[in-house]
């Protein structure tokens, strides 16, 4: 299984942090009442209502693909 590696995560609600080629990531909820869609793993094909979007590219990836260190 693929797994993405963020790193330098902050946040309290909703983390963010870079990967090792520098994109950044950060959490997302799908809002149903602001008429959003739901998204789609671009590893797993999963759909998805939460999980990791990177900013740098759009790509959408679900928890189980994301690794993150240095959190406690």
């Amino acid at each position: 299984m693929e797994t993405i590696t963020i790193h330098h995560v902050t946040g309290v609600r909703r983390l963010s942090g870079t990967d090792y080629q520098g994109n950044i990531w950060t959490q997302f909820e799908v809002d149903y009442l602001a008429e959003q869609e739901d998204g789609e793993c671009t590893i797993c094909d999963a759909v998805l209502t939460e999980g990791w979007m990177c900013l740098d590219g759009g790509d959408e990836v679900c928890n189980s693909h994301i690794r993150l260190e240095g959190v406690k």
